[in-house]
């Protein structure tokens, strides 16, 4: 798989990103065994994983999408690993892990990149992952692709995400649960409002809109398309008074939707 400048360039011309198969068990095994205590926690959300975990986590099941990137200094050791596993026809989990010494050199935006594409040519429409919140990392990448919150809570310690394997913001994958409600709302924890309208059965999907400081663009503002708020129902903006971006995004939802804003 070609990389170009999307890695560190002294990684770039040896790195080597390809599809895996059973073949590479054994290396992933070996590369999730080798993580330190707070990589492992990332990836696992638990303690130190057990020889079962290690083995269920680099299996492979059905609906199983798995890239690996090889140690250019040790031709078939594994140093990073993305997959996702199917949920349901249009929606799929993932999952990346990068040994601790390649962390941080932009190894993990090439798998994310990489997975993508595989879902994308797979006809898979959204990528959901579950993520610790202490977990920036993993959160920044999310964020280039334009994630949505699936859950919603005031106290958390995980969040699920959504991103579009096609590119744009996700909406709902399948069918909604419930009223399609969107909330537009800075910092991942909720209010109580959005956390009475989950626990009354809407299906809310949290946006945390334009942010530049963050690198945090709107596409509604970039491309006048935003899935979220053309498959809501209703739009609650609680963004930030005061703040340029966010008055544009409110304009353009009462521009466009003025019947789906909460009153």
């Amino acid at each position: 798989m070609t990389i170009g400048a999307r890695i560190e360039p002294d990684l770039a011309p040896r790195i080597e990103v390809r599809p895996a198969g059973p073949a590479d068990i054994p290396a992933i095994r070996r590369l999730f065994a080798g993580l330190s205590a707070d990589s492992a926690r990332r990836r696992f959300q638990t303690g130190q994983p057990t020889p079962g975990l290690l083995a269920a986590a680099a299996g492979f099941g059905p609906g199983t999408r798995c890239l690996v990137a090889l140690d250019p200094e040790a031709p078939g050791r594994v140093v990073g690993e993305a997959r996702y596993v199917l949920l349901e026809p249009d929606l799929a989990e993932l999952a990346i892990t990068v040994a601790d010494r390649y962390q941080g050199r932009g190894l993990g935006r090439v798998l994310l990149a990489g997975l993508v594409d595989q879902a994308r040519a797979a006809g898979i429409g959204y990528l959901r992952s579950v993520v610790l919140m202490s977990n920036t990392a993993m959160l920044r990448l999310l964020a280039h692709y334009g994630c949505a919150q699936v859950t919603t809570a005031d106290e958390i310690s995980v969040v699920t995400v959504d991103i579009a394997a096609r590119g744009g913001m996700p909406g709902w994958p399948g069918a909604a649960r419930g009223r399609r409600v969107l909330v537009e709302q800075r910092g991942w924890f909720a209010d109580e409002q959005t956390i009475r309208l989950a626990a009354d059965g809407a299906d809310v999907r949290r946006c945390q809109g334009p942010n530049q400081r963050a690198g945090r663009t709107c596409p509604l503002l970039t491309t006048g398309q935003c899935a979220l708020a053309e498959q809501a129902q209703e739009i609650i903006c609680l963004l930030p008074d005061g703040d340029a971006e966010s008055a544009a995004v409110a304009a353009a939802h009462r521009r466009l939707w003025p019947e789906r804003l909460a009153r």
